[in-house]
């Protein structure tokens, strides 16, 4: 009896770990920054927590040109939610070091040519 006791705790321990960690991932956020005239991108998974400037540029996350950042969206599940972050976003920490790349939407013609990748791919992209 105890043995079946400490077997129903675990499982049910792991099932709320489970849909905790499900609940912290909430989509994707993509963010963009220019340098020396090329653009590079970052796709993180979601959460509630603000992220870093550093976090967000770093050489793990970065993606530079659309064909690299084409290549990463077409790992993201379809129906998917990504959420396209500036600067101006209050969610988003700021650089420390001066000269540091800032984050910022491209032009419209580009955004448009990414945001059709993005439903080919069957990816809602939103800019907030």
């Amino acid at each position: 009896m105890l043995r079946r006791s400490i077997t129903a705790v675990g499982l049910l321990v792991a099932l709320v770990a489970s849909a905790q960690a499900a609940q912290a991932v909430k989509g994707y956020e993509l963010y963009s920054w220019k340098v020396k005239g090329r653009w590079h991108y970052a796709v993180i998974a979601g959460t509630n927590r603000a992220k870093s400037y550093d976090e967000i540029t770093a050489k793990a996350s970065e993606r530079i040109g659309i064909n690299a950042l084409t290549s990463e969206l077409k790992r993201l599940p379809r129906g998917e939610t990504l959420l396209w972050r500036s600067a101006a976003h209050a969610g988003v920490s700021k650089p420390r070091a001066k000269g540091s790349p800032i984050l910022e939407l491209p032009s419209r013609h580009r955004i448009q040519r990414i945001r059709a990748i993005c439903e080919k791919l069957g990816l809602r992209l939103t800019l907030s």
